[in-house]
């Protein structure tokens, strides 16, 4: 692989798949790739459940428990916030990294943002997410004779190949 030129915009890619298909794994390989090749990511995941944002015995905690319904740490280098609203979509989160060059976003299958979907042996059998602009498979599955609901059309790569994945990710964004 090889650097490209600076991307004129941000480039948004879905990592989806089913329940423990491999989705943060996968992005966590993802990472390293293109941080290397001199771009800037960062990453938003949706959580279907609510989750704690913080850790028992911060001080941050011990705000948000007291009842507010907000809390921001910060540093030289960096911040964090968290912030309770009833609704909240991903474009929110995206418009906070203004500098990435690509974020990745965990889980979204059923958005039409560009993606990889995982589908991996012993925890799924088909395609579950929205196939528009569907980058391409990741999987382990022998694709052809084993995996249902799927257009033989789109890209399939070997899970393990995370330099072809990464690779079809660039292509993808050179052919934007």
């Amino acid at each position: 692989m090889s650097r490209i030129n600076k991307l004129e915009s941000q480039a948004i890619i879905v990592v989806c798949g089913v329940k423990n298909s491999g989705k943060t794994t996968l992005i966590t390989k993802l990472i390293p790739k293109f941080t290397s090749l001199g771009y800037k990511v960062a990453t938003i995941k949706h959580d279907g459940h609510d989750f704690d944002a913080d850790v028992e015995g911060t001080d941050s905690y011990k705000h948000k428990r007291a009842g507010a319904y907000g809390t921001a740490v910060f540093s030289k280098n960096k911040f964090m916030v968290v912030k309770e609203q009833k609704e909240i979509d991903e474009s929110e989160l995206i418009a906070l990294f203004p500098e990435a060059d690509i974020i990745f976003l965990e889980g979204f299958k059923k958005s039409k943002y560009p993606k990889i979907e995982i589908i991996r042996d012993n925890n799924s059998s088909e395609s579950v997410c929205n196939k528009q602009n569907l980058i391409a498979i990741a999987s382990d599955i022998n694709v052809e004779n084993n995996i249902k609901n799927l257009d033989i059309d789109n890209k399939i790569i070997n899970l393990n190949n995370t330099d072809q994945i990464a690779e079809a990710i660039i292509q993808y964004i050179d052919g934007k």
